[in-house]
Parts: structure tokens; sequence; C-alpha cells
């Protein structure tokens, strides 16, 4: 079953839990519709909608984040069209970065259900990935981890039903991971 991400107005009776699951919906749908991208490269797109026309550089001292990283996700948002690159005016050895089409509308509905404040979501995706600890979480990861705050005794099945359109060989794979790193806890089926 795929999950769409549900758009305005905001339903006051959801959990946080269920408003989390759909933030990485638009999230997912922002970044190319894959749910197995990274929540750094959400934290990175986060930033540069937060400041438009901002550099690599200025990008590595706000999130701390070395410089092959942050070009191996620049470059990957760009081939994506996640983000537009242009020279600087200033310094024409510049790249300037801004988010763009399909991946700002759907981030802008992500942003919604944090009030449109970009340090609240960055700080929710940068909190998942302190629970992930040494593994890179993905947008798949999260979405597992806030169906199971909501649902803590779900089957494997149930959750898969919640995930993405994918292979289900990907989503159980993704399930046994987050068994494996001790970040969820299997139920007997």
């Amino acid at each position: 079953m795929s999950m769409q991400a549900q758009i305005l107005p905001r339903d006051i009776t959801m959990s946080k839990a269920e408003k989390l699951g759909i933030v990485l919906d638009h999230l997912v749908n922002a970044l190319g519709g894959e749910p197995g991208c990274t929540l750094r490269r959400a934290v990175v797109l986060t930033d540069i909608d937060e400041n438009p026309n901002t550099t690599q550089a200025d990008i590595m001292k706000r999130l701390e984040i070395d410089k092959s990283t942050l070009n191996r996700d620049v470059e990957w948002l760009y081939d994506y069209g996640c983000i537009m690159r242009r020279s600087s005016p200033y310094d024409a050895r510049l790249q300037e970065l801004t988010i763009c089409g399909y991946a700002k509308k759907n981030f802008d509905f992500a942003l919604y259900y944090f009030d449109y404040d970009h340090k609240s979501l960055k700080n929710c995706l940068i909190r998942y990935i302190h629970i992930f600890g040494k593994q890179k979480p993905t947008l798949r990861d999260a979405k597992i981890v806030s169906f199971l705050g909501d649902k803590p005794e779900a089957k494997k099945q149930e959750i898969i039903d919640h995930l993405y359109d994918g292979p289900s060989t990907t989503d159980n794979r993704a399930i046994n991971n987050l068994v494996d790193f001790g970040i969820i806890e299997k139920r007997d089926e």
C-alpha cells in the first residue's frame, strides 16, 4: 500500500508519531521519491531552504559536516533535481544553492507541520539521527520507527503496509537491520 503524503489541513486529532509519518512522506517526495535517502540529506535540504543562496562552506559551518560528505550530499541533491546551483554574483568561484521545483513544494508541506520553523524540523531530524547512532538512518528507517511509536505491537506486515511502494525485500531488510541494531524489538508474529 502506498502511503501518499497527506496535505493540509493538519488534523489536530493526530498523534505526534502520525504527524511525523506524514512529514517523512513529504520529505520522501521532496527528495526525489527516495525513501532510502538518508536523514542527513533531509537536514542538508532543510538548511538550504532555511538559507537560500547559501554556499557549501556555510552549510559545513552550520551543520558541522565534513567537506567530502557534504559534497556527496549536494551532488545527490543536485542530480535528483532538488536544488539549483548558480555562481555567486560576488565570487564566481562560489556556488550558491537553492531548493527548487517539486522539492520546494513538498518540503513546504513537511515544514507546515512544524509551523514553518526550519530549526524545529532540523532539530527533529537530528534527534532521529542520534537515535540511530552509527547507522546512517534513512527516511524509511525513520518511518518505521515513527509508525511503531503509535503501534508498538504492530506485526511486520502492518509496518510494511505503511511504508513506500518498493520491493518488499528492501522493507524487510530495513526492519531486520533496525532489529539487529537494537533500535526496535522483534515481536513474535
